[in-house]
């Protein structure tokens, strides 16, 4: 029976997953805890075992470096740079801009390492063995620190035709219709969604981008016994895990975490230098 993809929002936390929350917002470096982690934590004791099991590759910063760096290989032909007048156009004025291009930068930053813990907490449950690695005398902490994003919107906030806007980049999970964060905060301006959306059309199927989608997922699976070999024994899983729906999910996010990195450079990087007047 499919258990659909609920989450457990942040305000609803509380106890052992709220302190987790806090930790993953931490170390993630973003005010927030994507739906990958939310999802988890709505199945008993799965968030728990996963975040205890990972954190130490998190601490050592061992993990979210090298997801960083593989994910700053990827080679992407640029999008059309958007002019002042054209924000303007569309809807973005000088503190929409700065806004956007934090959204676009957040999902940069985040995607990387959820591929890199979701592999990492796949080989843990295919039953690969950790390296035993000692806990850092200094836990690693990220350098940046990101604003309060935008609230993240629901399909029918903004009405049929943003909705059938941000349909054109869903996906399926778990048999229920998935479309990324990043598109619901950027519906905030549906004018530039609308043509972020119309720019992203072509690259979402361009089998370039594709395949450099496809070399990064090999890439973080090929770092995954870096990400083992600073771990301690990991605490078995729930007795009553389910699995196949935890691999499930993690696959999910294995193909469109790549789209969050690839997608938010090219639409942050064809953002104009100085705001509009």
């Amino acid at each position: 029976m499919s258990k659909g993809f609920t989450e457990l929002a942040e305000a609803d936390a509380t106890g052992r997953v709220a302190e987790i929350y806090a930790e993953i917002r931490h170390f993630y470096g973003v005010p927030y805890v994507s739906s990958l982690q939310r999802h988890l934590a709505t199945l008993p004791g799965v968030l728990e075992w996963a975040w205890e099991a990972v954190r130490p590759a998190f601490a050592a910063g061992v993990l979210p470096e090298r997801a960083w760096a593989l994910a700053a290989e990827v080679n992407l032909q640029p999008l059309p740079k958007l002019s002042p007048a054209a924000l303007r156009v569309l809807g973005v004025d000088a503190e929409a801009l700065e806004t956007i291009r934090a959204v676009c930068r957040s999902f940069e930053t985040v995607a990387p390492l959820n591929m890199a813990t979701g592999a990492t907490v796949r080989a843990l449950l295919q039953g690969m063995v950790t390296g035993g690695g000692p806990a850092p005398a200094v836990e690693w902490r990220p350098q940046h620190r990101f604003p309060d994003p935008p609230a993240t919107l629901p399909l029918e906030a903004g009405g049929s035709d943003v909705r059938d806007v941000l349909l054109q980049l869903a996906t399926d999970m778990d048999g229920e219709t998935f479309v990324p964060g990043l598109y619901r905060q950027l519906a905030h301006w549906p004018a530039y969604l609308a043509h972020a959306v119309t720019q992203l059309g072509p690259v979402f199927t361009d089998p370039t981008v594709t395949a450099e989608c496809h070399e990064l997922r090999r890439r973080i699976a090929g770092a995954v016994p870096e990400f083992l070999a600073v771990l301690p024994p990991a605490p078995p899983p729930p007795a009553d895990a389910p699995v196949e729906h935890i691999l499930a999910a993690i696959e999910t996010y294995q193909g469109t975490s790549p789209q969050m990195i690839t997608f938010g450079r090219l639409l942050r990087e064809a953002l104009p230098a100085h705001p509009p007047n």
